[in-house]
């Protein structure tokens, strides 16, 4: 009975200890609210849903802007009035610059063209960084957190520029990819010169492999939520272009991908062998 009752008390303690230390994330972990009850359709969100909800949250952006300067005017006054007018040009130029940067943004997706890169790194820094609030957002309108990822991987696809000069780039599939499709986008990948294809099995391994390699550019197949994770870890620093997977059985199996999809993605990026 003690022995029992010890060995009891240490597997209590040593749960207790696993459930407070962080480990790093495993296949599947990040569908652990998937309902296996719910259908698993192929998702195929436009941009459009993202750009709606960017579009909120930069008039937000800027009404907070304005209250901000209506509210603090009066105290700019009191020193004196060329800081009040030095605080009212300040916000009207950078409300000018957000403004701008956004239109460029918007032309850019839709005409497929690039316009100021270094103007669209820092719209698209800012617009990763708001992300969770975009995922807030999208409940408000009924949006889910994948249909919202979808429409996000297409802005960010669009807004790729291709990177010339020497370096390899990194193909990175999925572990639940179905067997066949992934034998061949294997055999595509084996076309076309500096390719190094590698199997993730979740964003911690896919990080490592990152550093590892150091390419270029980046094509990476796997679920909307793996994807958004990753483009946040490593846009516009290195070029990325997701390719969504559909889930037919559900999450982490038997996965697959468009390959003329992934195809394209490739050749925008490689030269063919």
């Amino acid at each position: 009975m003690l022995r029992a009752s010890s060995y009891v008390t240490m597997q209590t303690k040593s749960e207790n200890t696993e459930g407070t230390k962080k480990r790093d994330r495993i296949l599947g972990d990040e569908w652990l609210d998937w309902d296996s009850g719910d259908s698993e359709e192929e998702i195929r969100e436009g941009k459009r849903t993202f750009l709606m909800l960017s579009t909120v949250t930069l008039i937000a952006i800027l009404l907070l802007i304005f209250l901000f300067w209506y509210l603090v005017l009066p105290r700019f006054r009191l020193f004196g009035g060329p800081w009040a007018l030095l605080l009212t040009v300040a916000i009207i130029v950078g409300s000018v610059m957000i403004l701008t940067c956004y239109i460029i943004l918007f032309v850019g997706v839709y005409s497929k063209k690039n316009y100021m890169n270094v103007c669209l790194q820092r719209v698209t820094n800012f617009f990763i960084f708001l992300y969770p609030f975009f995922m807030n957002l999208a409940k408000l309108f009924g949006i889910s957190r994948d249909r919202l990822g979808h429409s996000f991987i297409k802005v960010s696809n669009q807004l790729v520029c291709p990177v010339p000069g020497l370096g390899t780039v990194l193909v990175l599939l999925p572990r639940c990819l179905n067997k066949d499709l992934k034998r061949e986008a294997k055999e595509i990948c084996e076309s076309y010169d500096g390719v190094v294809i590698h199997t993730a099995s979740g964003g911690t391994e896919a990080r490592r492999i990152i550093r590892e390699t150091a390419p270029r550019a980046i094509v990476a197949a796997a679920c909307e939520r793996d994807l958004v994770n990753g483009i946040q870890d490593v846009a516009p620093r290195i070029p990325v272009i997701g390719i969504p997977n559909t889930r037919p059985t559900g999450p982490c199996k038997n996965t697959t991908i468009d390959l003329d999809e992934f195809r394209s993605a490739l050749e925008f990026f490689c030269s063919r062998a």
